[in-house]
């Protein structure tokens, strides 16, 4: 338990992007919930969509997340074979798709509330 926790207070490059990572998630998820209280929009997420508002919905886009994100953290600083290049382009990869999916979002969301003024 001491070494997980030595290795978890060591910080990293990619610490910041999984953390960054966990951030847009979670923003997806609220501006997901922002949307869809508007009555205009549906989740696209056929896995989502019927407990997207419940509490199954908080579990899958924030407790699940943040599991697995702290089991990569953990597994990456405790393995000895890394892949520091191939690890970075699949973050670079899944950290763009997120900024566009919440770019998506507040375009949107901006639309939406200009057309109810």
């Amino acid at each position: 338990m001491k070494k997980i926790i030595s290795v978890m207070r060591s910080h990293s490059s990619y610490d910041t992007q999984l953390i960054l990572l966990y951030f847009l998630n979670v923003s997806d998820y609220i501006f997901t919930l922002t949307l869809i209280s508007s009555g205009a929009f549906i989740e696209a997420n056929p896995l989502l969509s019927s407990g997207i508002n419940g509490p199954s919905g908080f579990i899958a886009k924030c407790i699940l997340p943040l599991i697995l994100l702290s089991y990569i953290h953990i597994r990456f600083c405790t393995s000895q074979i890394k892949h520091p290049k191939v690890i970075g382009i699949l973050l670079a990869v899944i950290l763009t798709y997120y900024v566009l999916i919440n770019l998506m979002h507040i375009f949107w969301i901006s639309f939406s509330a200009f057309l109810f003024i």
